[in-house]
């Protein structure tokens, strides 16, 4: 699954709205930060109406905040299915499989690009070997061949080294 990383922007509001839920569960009313605290008063149209206005200003300012940060966090970084955190663990800690392969990655990290090199360099010089035995096969191959033209020179009446024989054509009767 993907969700949209949270901006500056996001994690702010969500801070604001975290704030603001602390607030009301310790049943203060969500007033801003120059006016004095007091008890929210779900009956209170005034109260009612600052908790609407407060929530709007957070959407308005982040739109789609939630979606980014609380469903990113519910969603995909909490997701078991994902293998993002540990499922032992009551506490926001990785994945054993996850520290396993930043444990090899930085074990390996360390030779990944002389390795390439090697990996590369030994490529190219089995490329070059068998391009080199193919042209050294091909050169034998040539040099038999040549060598039996020589040994052989006459095949069903034909020299081979100096073409076909045509001696029997100038003899007169």
């Amino acid at each position: 699954m993907k969700i949209a990383k949270p901006d500056k922007r996001d994690i702010d509001a969500a801070g604001e709205l975290l704030s603001l839920m602390n607030d009301l569960s310790s049943g203060y009313c969500p007033w801003d930060g120059d006016e004095a605290a007091t008890y929210f008063d779900p009956d209170d149209r005034q109260h009612l109406r600052r908790l609407y206005d407060v929530l709007d200003g957070l959407l308005d300012r982040a739109p789609g905040f939630t979606n980014r940060v609380i469903g990113g966090m519910c969603y995909a970084i909490c997701w078991d299915r994902n293998e993002i955190l540990d499922p032992a663990d009551d506490c926001l800690s990785l994945h054993p499989d996850l520290l396993a392969g930043l444990r090899l990655l930085q074990a390996q990290r360390a030779d990944f690009l002389p390795r390439l090199e090697r990996e590369a360099r030994a490529a190219v010089a089995s490329t070059i070997e068998a391009a080199a035995a193919r042209h050294l096969a091909e050169m034998r191959l040539a040099a038999d061949v040549d060598a039996i033209q020589r040994s052989g020179p006459w095949l069903i009446g034909v020299d081979m080294a100096s073409g076909p024989d045509t001696s029997h054509l100038c003899r007169r009767p």
